[in-house]
């Protein structure tokens, strides 16, 4: 088989033109590709921005021994209590969520 062969054109000084030349051959064999790493955080929606705002509330109130209301959260927010409710019933499925994930990683098979 022929090797394929990509010419690109490249801009020079004084309006002269240069070509570059790779070839490619085909080995047979596969080549691994790696995943691209995450640079940034991903963007959040302001819903789930809020949620996992509400959450960190929720663990420093848990800490304090102080119970945190839906209608303090709605005060906090700007939102109404119906909402404000609704992000700590969300915030605290997260946090269940959170920790169970984090216990499966503690259990090791043997």
């Amino acid at each position: 088989m022929a090797p394929d062969v990509l010419t690109d054109t490249v801009s020079a000084p004084a309006g002269e033109t240069e070509h570059w030349e790779a070839t490619v051959t085909d080995t047979g064999a596969a080549a691994a590709r790696l995943p691209e790493q995450q640079t940034e955080e991903p963007v959040l929606d302001p819903v789930h921005q809020q949620i996992l705002t509400v959450a960190a509330w929720l663990t420093e109130a848990e800490e304090t021994g102080v119970k945190l209301t839906g209608a303090e959260v709605a005060r906090r927010l700007g939102v109404s209590p119906k909402t404000g409710q609704r992000r700590v019933i969300d915030a605290g499925l997260h946090l269940t969520e959170q920790r169970r994930q984090q216990g499966r990683a503690l259990l090791r098979s043997v």
